[in-house]
């Protein structure tokens, strides 16, 4: 390795572990120095993408530096490299003044014609009072510098003195190289209260507890794409003494460990994105104390279960009131009960998940604040009480013939419907004590409405015999289009799909469906009868 000194264009001494930029694509310098047979210094680095370099820091049977993936190196001349710039050089090159006092100005929009085809000249003061504004750094209280090549800041840069009242700092995607260095930033900004440092790749420090005056006053934290594992989250977390929000999309974590009483002030955990589809692993943030929000929108999770004996309540996320499952695969209505054990879950965002197309959207929507007594926003619209009355009664007749199937009845004393009816449909019996015992006449016609809409067929895949074939209640308005949708999520298909279905009535005769905007009865699908998936 050359003795001889890289040096940014401020003068800082660039060193090995630094961050670069090259051309667009980041990267870690891993060496300084000649490569034989070639004269001059040459820099070694590990692409962040994994493809883009030639070798693994071998080059010629001689090893300079070694990678991680067998093609993720590459040497290039000092030359091509950007090893950034200080934290107020980037500040004042988004938000300093701009010296043209025409600059951002359309010169077009300068004149205007008038009757007599005269021009007159207009003031365009906008521009230049956004600029004003913003050029008065020392105010600025949102500071976004996302790919501003930020390296880290210099000594004699007094940010305390320079930007003060920084409180929500964006450094996302930079080339800072650790957590020191963006400990040197932070400490200086006292009012800062959110920190977004996604998207770079920073070396945790031996000892996280050491920076903690440093973070101290931090309350949200961004660290989505940084190649984390939940671990490593943990131990960035320890550097936080006060947050109270966690973001950590796009980090392709699987498996969550215990907390072991950390992040024990966190209000909000964001996990979006990631690979966690068991739901057990999230019960590792059950006991925290005062989580209220917890985002699990795309992770693959198909079922929800609490580990309790009783059907109605769990111990578990006693503060949680916003849960957000959007873009998974719930398609059970026993995940749905289950949720109804949070005591305090008030907000549900469910969107994009199978069970959405199990019926008509307002009969789904029903369904649901049935089930969740304290729901008051589902998919971000609100649950009115009179919306809340319909669909609890409503629910009382749908579901009424089965529960006097199972023992139910309207007399007390005979009231007994089984364990699986309760089971199935554990707000049942309050729901009876809120609303009275539905009428005969009453289930009678919800009955035969029910019967009527609803279709039990079964759905193959032929061509992926590791799928197993699938029995399904549908209502007979239900597009095809809606039952590709609901298909994609429980195969987890992302291929073009064709159905078609075996038809009972007429021997096993396969039939197209072939028009999205047809509603199964359209077709004369009958029960019994086998959706075919092909793809």
């Amino acid at each position: 390795m050359s003795d001889e000194a890289i040096l940014r264009e401020d003068g800082s001494k660039v060193a090995i572990g630094a961050r670069l930029e090259c051309e667009g694509y980041r990267a870690t310098l891993k060496y300084i120095g000649p490569v034989s047979p070639t004269k001059g210094i040459w820099l070694g680095v590990e692409w962040d993408d994994p493809d883009r370099g030639k070798h693994d820091g071998t080059h010629e049977c001689h090893t300079y530096f070694k990678t991680k993936h067998p093609k993720s190196g590459s040497f290039i001349r000092v030359k091509k490299a950007n090893f950034g710039v200080p934290f107020m050089t980037a500040v004042k090159d988004r938000y300093g003044k701009i010296e043209d006092e025409n600059a951002g100005v359309i010169t077009e929009e300068l004149y205007v014609v008038d009757e007599q085809n005269q021009q007159t000249v207009v003031e365009m003061v906008g521009a230049r009072k956004v600029n004003d504004l913003q050029s008065k750094v020392d105010a600025l209280k949102e500071v976004a510098l996302r790919g501003m090549s930020v390296y880290g800041t210099l000594e004699s840069h007094d940010l305390s003195v320079l930007v003060p009242s920084i409180e929500i700092l964006d450094l996302s995607q930079n080339l800072m190289s650790s957590w020191a260095q963006v400990a040197m930033i932070t400490k200086q900004l006292k009012n800062l209260n959110s920190l977004n440092v996604s998207e770079n790749n920073l070396e945790l420090p031996p000892d996280p507890k050491l920076l903690l005056s440093s973070f101290s006053h931090i309350k949200v934290l961004f660290l989505n794409r940084t190649g984390y594992s939940w671990q490593q989250i943990l131990q960035c977390c320890d550097m936080f003494p006060n947050l109270e929000q966690i973001h950590a999309c796009f980090n392709c974590i699987e498996k969550l460990s215990s907390v072991e009483g950390r992040i024990q002030n966190v209000r909000l955990v964001n996990l979006e994105s990631n690979k966690i589809s068991d739901w057990s692993q999230y019960l590792q943030l059950g006991h925290l104390p005062k989580l209220e929000t917890l985002i699990a929108s795309d992770n693959g999770i198909t079922a929800i279960q609490f580990p309790s004996n009783s059907s109605l309540a769990t111990d578990m996320f006693t503060q949680l009131h916003t849960l957000t499952l959007n873009n998974n695969g719930i398609s059970e209505w026993n995940s749905i009960n289950e949720l109804n054990k949070l005591a305090r879950l008030e907000e549900l965002r469910l969107k994009s998940n199978a069970i959405l197309d199990l019926a008509t959207p307002q009969t789904v929507r029903q369904l649901l604040i049935a089930k969740l007594k304290h729901a008051k926003l589902i998919n971000r619209t609100e649950v009115t009480s009179e919306e809340r009355k319909g669909a609890e009664i409503d629910y009382l007749k749908r579901f009424g013939p089965e529960w006097v199937k199972s023992g139910g009845s309207q007399d007390v004393n005979r009231n007994k419907p089984s364990a699986e009816f309760l089971k199935n449909h554990p707000r049942f019996q309050d729901l009876v004590q809120i609303w009275g015992a539905p009428e005969d006449s009453e289930m009678q016609q919800q009955s035969t409405s029910l019967k009527n809409s609803l279709i039990t067929v079964k759905i193959a895949c032929p061509s992926m015999p590791d799928k197993k074939v699938t029995e399904k209640k549908l209502p007979d308005t239900m597009t095809i289009q809606k039952l590709k949708a609901l298909i994609y999520r429980l195969y987890k298909l992302d291929t073009e799909i064709q159905l078609s279905y075996l038809s009972q009535k007429m021997n096993g005769e396969e039939i197209e469906l072939d028009n999205d905007q047809r509603f199964l009865s359209y077709y004369s699908i009958e029960p019994g009868d086998v959706i075919q998936v092909k793809l």
